[in-house]
């Protein structure tokens, strides 16, 4: 038994409302999700990620929840509570439509390929339903019109979420969740370019709602980042770069914004269309007249949109059929940031799914070092941006162009951050994982194209994010797997094994096949990845490949004594941080196969590291070239460390990397400054994403084992 904590949040109570957890449990401890309950509520339940022996890893929880207000609430879950009698919503299939009523609401669903998907949404029919549509570059309105029947992905007494894919000259997911009596929905939006040219212009994308103005009694639209501020009669209202370059905002902007919305209310009933992210996502307009309520997702007046081949892009919006009595607003901004409950740090330090992580001994100067990291970096705003920003030092070297240069969560961002909110429980920093994922699930990764090693591929750091190049030292799945076992959402798990396939690929190319013909960090990362997949997948062809790149390290190792890369054409060099990396995902392995050879290897390694790679002052070099001999303070030499004490006990591994962590955490970080336009986007100017991304494991694992010896307290003088 364990307790889900709700802090402290709305001014109104709040009775039945749903809401949603992921839960990590220890290998063997749940076998079935149907035994997991929350006390004294409705359940329901869905396994996203097992154990090898078929136990449940990940179990997503929703459940309906009665919330006080203006005071925090806990609720408890376990396997020996009685479950709350409940019935699943009703939804059932007439001929080819699929009807769903959840006790408030009524909504069909067209079932026929070719058809539109609404077929009628509570007293809205179908002919009042237009979209969602796409107006092209040559001003063709391009209707959505399903490929397939819907699927039913989830169905219970809490929720009945639905999908269905199809095409209007882009491919498209479209995905409604509805939830247990209440009158508001849900609906997730998917475009996907699969076209053959290297982009589209795409002019606008909307949702409209065509209404009886003879009965329009009263119109409103609001936006808001502090008081919500509603304007009355007919309005259209678009949230461009010039609305976000002034308006000031302290929120933290992935957990919350404001509400935009717009609201028609007519004789016997309303319906309110909110955005979710508007902000973020700009630019978003809504137009609300007597006879019309239009969701623009793309408004047309902002200018047209380059859509490259290959990306995705989600979109999210909610509708809320009411009654006059209803509190629009409210429920408007409890769209924009829901109640969400979190977990005790020890259910995730139990249950095994995270790995050195969870030290015994808070010590708050490196606390406070990483939460700065991950609070103070820069953040960008923009319909193709949002979840990414770009990089500093990349951009200045040009390798833009000219142009900005977008990090593309290099160094697995949303792992880093989905990581430290398990060990902090703080909600902003599991939305910033959230966020990140999101984009790098649609926007980094290449969906579509014709040549098999880019299909597939997360594109590394390069202008408008997917013009760059494809190397399998910049491709990562853990954020794309924990996503989806906080979200459920598929796509990111299906998206994770085509990145997976896209460096099998590789591997099977003849320059990987040679020894010393690749440096470290490639074949390093591509292990990390592959037994990634495999522990979650089960599936042994990634262990295959996994082996291969054993092997290749041994003979690679065995023919130079140790991990030489190919620099210039006329050396092989030492380069700290990737053979870090090697020595790292070597470790993964270990850690699933522990055998003897694997740490030997890794000892060897660092022994020779330790021997041949450290200046005078205590640093390792940045690369062992005199042109390049400085000291390089890259903390992911600090994990390969760690990881040769863990295996031998041996403190001089420890002592070897502690210039680098001083010199690490006594950095400084002044947080977002001023905002900008960064092409068409806004960027709130700050360090990029790279410098947690690259440091939160490594300084983290290595504090984990230090914490546990005297070292830490030699430390405190420097601090």
């Amino acid at each position: 038994m364990s307790r889900l904590y709700f802090e402290k949040y709305a001014n109104f109570e709040r009775k039945n409302e749903p809401v949603r957890v992921s839960i990590p449990f220890p290998k063997g401890k749940l076998m079935d999700t149907e035994k997991l309950q929350v006390k004294d509520t409705v359940t329901q339940t869905k396994a996203l990620s097992y154990w090898e022996d078929g136990s449940v890893k990940w179990a997503k929880v929703d459940f309906l929840a009665d919330l006080p207000a203006n005071a925090s609430k806990e609720y408890e879950y376990g396997f020996d509570f009685e479950g709350v009698e409940s019935k699943p919503i009703n939804i059932t299939k007439a001929e080819s439509i699929i009807e769903i009523d959840n006790g408030a609401i009524k909504i069909n669903l067209n079932n026929t390929p070719g058809t539109k998907p609404f077929h009628s949404i509570g007293f809205l029919t179908q002919d009042q339903i237009n979209g969602p549509y796409i107006i092209d570059e040559d001003d063709n309105q391009r209707i959505a019109i399903i490929s397939g029947p819907w699927e039913i992905e989830e169905h219970g007494p809490v929720l009945t979420k639905l999908c269905v894919k199809g095409s209007h000259f882009l491919d498209f997911m479209l995905t409604v969740t509805i939830y247990a009596n209440t009158p508001w929905f849900e609906i997730s939006y998917r475009i996907i370019n699969r076209h053959n040219a290297e982009y589209v212009t795409i002019k606008k994308i909307a949702f409209d709602i065509h209404l009886k103005s003879a009965q329009a009694t009263d119109l409103s639209l609001a936006t808001s980042n502090y008081l919500t501020n509603i304007q009355k009669g007919e309005s259209h209202f678009i949230i461009d770069d010039e609305y976000l370059l002034l308006d000031p905002n302290e929120h933290t902007p992935e957990v919350f914004y404001g509400t935009f919305f717009a609201d028609w209310v007519g004789e016997q009933e309303g319906i309110c269309a909110t955005h979710y992210q508007a902000y973020q996502n700009f630019p978003k307009g809504l137009k609300i007249e007597k006879n019309l309520l239009s969701i623009e997702i793309l408004p047309e007046e902002y200018g047209s949109l380059k859509y490259y081949r290959g990306m995705a892009k989600s979109h999210t919006f909610f509708l809320h059929l009411h009654n006059k009595t209803d509190d629009i607003n409210k429920r408007s901004l409890m769209m924009q940031q829901p109640d969400r409950p979190n977990l005790p740090a020890e259910v995730y330090g139990e249950s095994g799914v995270f790995t050195g992580i969870f030290a015994k001994n808070k010590w708050q100067p490196f606390h406070s070092y990483i939460m700065n990291l991950a609070d103070n970096r820069g953040k960008a705003y923009g319909i193709l941006h949002w979840g990414d920003t770009p990089d500093g030092g990349y951009s200045q070297q040009g390798r833009g162009g000219g142009m900005s240069v977008w990090t593309n969560n290099e160094y697995d961002f949303p792992y880093q951050a989905i990581q430290l909110y398990a060990q902090t429980g703080e909600r902003r920093v599991l939305d910033y994982a959230l966020t990140a994922a999101a984009h790098l699930v649609d926007i980094d990764i290449c969906h579509s194209s014709d040549d098999p090693l880019r299909q597939g591929a997360q594109i590394e750091h390069s202008r408008d994010h997917v013009t760059g190049d494809v190397n399998i030292s910049h491709q990562w799945v853990e954020g794309l797997f924990e996503y989806y076992h906080q979200t459920g959402d598929k796509f990111a798990y299906n998206t994770a094994i085509g990145v997976g396939e896209n460096i099998s690929r590789y591997l099977d190319l003849p320059r990987y096949h040679q020894k010393g013909n690749v440096n470290a960090r490639e074949t390093g990362w591509a292990l990390r990845a592959l037994m990634s997949l495999y522990q979650e997948t089960g599936d042994k062809k990634w262990l295959e490949k996994a082996d291969f790149i054993i092997s290749h390290f041994e003979d690679w190792q065995e023919t130079y004594g140790g991990f030489f890369a190919p620099y210039t054409d006329h050396t092989l060099v030492r380069v700290p941080f990737m053979i870090g990396v090697a020595v790292a995902s070597l470790m993964r392995y270990y850690r699933v196969k522990p055998e003897p050879k694997i740490k030997n290897m890794i000892v060897s390694a660092m022994d020779d590291l330790c021997e041949n790679a450290i200046l005078e002052n205590g640093m390792f070099y940045y690369k062992e070239l005199p042109s390049l001999n400085r000291p390089g303070a890259n903390p992911i030499v600090l994990e390969a460390l760690a990881c040769a004490y863990e295996l031998t006990g041996d403190e001089k591994y420890l002592r070897a990397g502690i210039p680098t962590f001083i010199a690490n955490i006594s950095k400084k970080n002044s947080g977002p400054g001023k905002k900008s336009r960064v092409t068409d986007g806004v960027l709130h100017d700050g360090a990029g994403p790279k410098g947690f991304a690259q440091g939160y494991y490594p300084l983290t694992f290595y504090y984990y084992h230090i914490s546990g010896t005297n070292i830490i307290n030699e430390l405190s003088r420097y601090f």
